[in-house]
């Protein structure tokens, strides 16, 4: 049998709990939890960087985000980096790329060759959220236009490439914008799905003691005030909460449980699933109001605990679940490990003895962060805006959280297996200042091994060093 085949789709800001196989009762996900029970689950899937540009970045190369450059939002990769794409080249295979790319340095949708890292095959808009009537690029800057959901489009495509790619093995990267706000710009027909009012809150969603410290600690202007209070008034009222915005990431991740059918289907169709490796994942959570908060770059689980589901019949078995640790530079050695091909130096560990079930304590701990924020400009983002999320540390292992803000010190410590939603920040009790302080030696060593300098105004002056000239 020759080399299998890798595709990798991952949704944009779902978190795990959006899952039925993680525990959510508010959607219907069959063909996700189909999915679960024809593979392995990972438990502790962190995105560690929670947003979208150095998770990609992270995801592709390997690489810390020094390392690659990918150190905040609309920051482009660095030039020759080899990636899961060029691996795979290297080693007969095809490859492709579908729907959000998103590590450009601005927002303008077609990317040139020289900058896919690797990938030959390309249907994608470097980064957009419109979703209805939209376009992609291909080789050239020309847009091609649909009318319809872009996630159905880019499914089509998807399920176009595994028909037509099969005279060798492919890579195949498929990039899903949703369910990312604009929440509520999905398809009717999947809004219909979801009844809003029976909606059930997170339990940690009117606990409020973190954004309000995060508030109380900058003043803001006129103008920031009074972009706060639209939005904060949205988080505030759970009607709103539930009819503004779960309902609507609710469609969307209804109508990606249709396309995760559709191309697994598509997979069986073409003879294939039996050497195949499908992995379904996201970049990063959503808040969506827990802790009374939006969107991502926290290190709470809704933020950085992502979907992360392997299926390979007869090497991964099925219906099983892993505790094992794993982040976004983990997955392309793993990947690449499952699939039996070498793997050029990274920063990533091969975590596929924990898919094979075999072996699930690779590392203890990884690096959680947010490196860029703050009040210079827009790099603070709707997290500054909304929440006041300032820069911050920390680590999360199997069973603890642990976070410091860059300029005011210790700041959070969760027991996960005791306290799941959070509620009971431990962070300077007395009982715990011994495990807070190995947590805390911990993150340092680990910023260190990813080179981190820990200062945001360091971080920033490396972005603008990189940043191409106009």
């Amino acid at each position: 049998m020759r080399q299998p085949n890798i595709i990798y789709i991952f949704a944009d800001q779902m978190r795990a709990h959006a899952l039925g196989c993680y525990g959510n009762t508010n959607v219907p996900t069959p063909n996700f939890d189909d999915m679960a029970q024809s593979g392995m689950v990972f438990d502790n899937a962190i995105s560690t960087w929670s947003v979208c540009s150095p998770h990609r970045g992270m995801l592709l190369t390997g690489l810390h985000p020094m390392n690659n450059g990918v150190v905040s939002n609309d920051v482009g990769h660095k030039d020759g980096l080899s990636s899961i794409a060029t691996a795979c080249n290297e080693q007969g295979y095809q490859t492709g790329y579908l729907g959000k790319w998103h590590l450009e340095w601005n927002r303008e949708p077609f990317v040139p060759k020289d900058r896919r890292l690797g990938f030959d095959y390309w249907a994608a808009n470097n980064c957009t959220h419109q979703y209805l009537d939209h376009f992609y690029c291909m080789d050239t800057p020309e847009p091609i236009h649909f009318k319809g959901y872009d996630a159905e489009v880019q499914t089509e495509l998807a399920i176009d490439y595994i028909k037509t790619h099969q005279e060798k093995p492919f890579c195949l990267f498929l990039s899903w914008g949703p369910p990312h706000d604009p929440y509520l710009k999905v398809p009717e027909k999947y809004k219909s799905r979801i009844d809003p009012d029976k909606i059930e809150l997170r339990p940690n969603v009117s606990e409020r003691a973190v954004v309000d410290g995060l508030l109380s600690m900058s003043e803001p202007s006129e103008e920031l005030a009074k972009r706060r209070k639209a939005r904060r008034d949205r988080l505030e009222d759970d009607h709103r909460l539930k009819h503004e915005e779960l309902h609507g990431y609710y469609a969307h991740t209804s109508a990606l449980d249709d396309y995760i059918g559709e191309i697994r289907s598509a997979i069986k169709e073409a003879g294939l699933a039996d050497n195949t490796i499908l992995v379904f994942s996201s970049d990063h959570g959503d808040m969506l109001g827990s802790h009374r908060m939006a969107l991502k770059q926290n290190p709470h689980e809704e933020s950085i605990r992502i979907p992360f589901i392997v299926e390979y019949p007869d090497v991964v078995p099925k219906g099983e679940r892993t505790q094992a640790l794993i982040s976004p530079i983990d997955v392309m050695p793993t990947l690449l490990s499952l699939a039996g091909l070498d793997c050029p130096k990274v920063d990533g560990k091969d975590i596929a003895p924990a898919a094979r079930g075999e072996a699930h304590d690779q590392q203890d701990a990884v690096l959680i962060t947010k490196m860029t924020g703050s009040s210079k400009g827009d790099q603070g983002g709707g997290p500054y805006v909304i929440n006041n999320m300032l820069p911050w540390r920390g680590v999360r292992t199997k069973r603890y959280t642990y976070a410091r803000l860059v300029d005011h010190g210790p700041w959070l410590l969760y027991d996960n297996q005791e306290d799941p939603f959070q509620l009971k920040n431990l962070i300077n009790d007395p009982e715990y200042s011994g495990l807070q302080a190995s947590l805390e030696k911990r993150t340092q060593e680990l910023m260190d091994e990813a080179g981190d300098p820990g200062n945001t105004d360091e971080i920033h002056a490396y972005i603008e060093s990189r940043r191409p000239s106009a």
